[in-house]
């Protein structure tokens, strides 16, 4: 019977010993899983102070762009007295789409409804340039074609600055 005894004790004990053995196994994976998840937590934490610049930079050069592109700032930096119609019309076409290309690899910080904004607003302008010159075909007088666009609204590169205010404002 002391053997039962001294036989049973061991088996609780081996028992013991087993659980233990699975529960500093557990603790060990947790705690491993625990500092890759903290490694990670820290490496996106570094790539987010390197992208969040990036990111703000995006949004103000987009800002600077609809902003430079408005019809009254394009056509005061192109419009030269003296300028052939042909020449005035091509070098507006010409500013909006070398604005917008020097720009184009900032969609990669952008949300994408900034972007599309960004997009809509360039070929409204477009559209509306395009629109107006058809418009006044016969005139010759490039001041007025001119005179012409400064006064037209632009509400898509409106919405557009809003948009991109807004997906700003959520970003920070």
């Amino acid at each position: 019977m002391n053997s039962w005894i001294i036989y049973s004790l061991m088996g609780a004990g081996l028992l013991l010993m087993v659980a233990a053995m699975i529960l500093l196994i557990r603790l060990s994976k947790m705690k491993d899983a625990e500092l890759r998840n903290g490694s990670k937590m820290e490496l996106k934490v570094q790539a987010l102070k390197i992208i969040m610049p990036l990111k703000v930079q995006a949004y103000e050069r987009f800002l600077l762009y609809l902003e430079r592109v408005q019809l009254p700032q394009l056509v005061k930096r192109v419009y030269l007295p003296g300028m052939e119609k042909g020449a005035f019309h091509l070098q507006l076409l010409q500013s909006v789409r070398e604005e917008f290309e020097h720009n184009l690899a900032q969609q990669l910080y952008v949300a994408g409804t900034t972007w599309n904004a960004v997009v809509n607003a360039k070929e409204e302008l477009v559209n509306q340039i395009n629109t107006t010159f058809e418009q006044l075909k016969d005139e010759e007088d490039v001041a007025i074609i001119a005179q012409s666009l400064v006064a037209l609204p632009n509400p898509v590169v409106e919405q557009a600055v809003a948009v991109l205010k807004h997906d700003f404002e959520r970003l920070l």
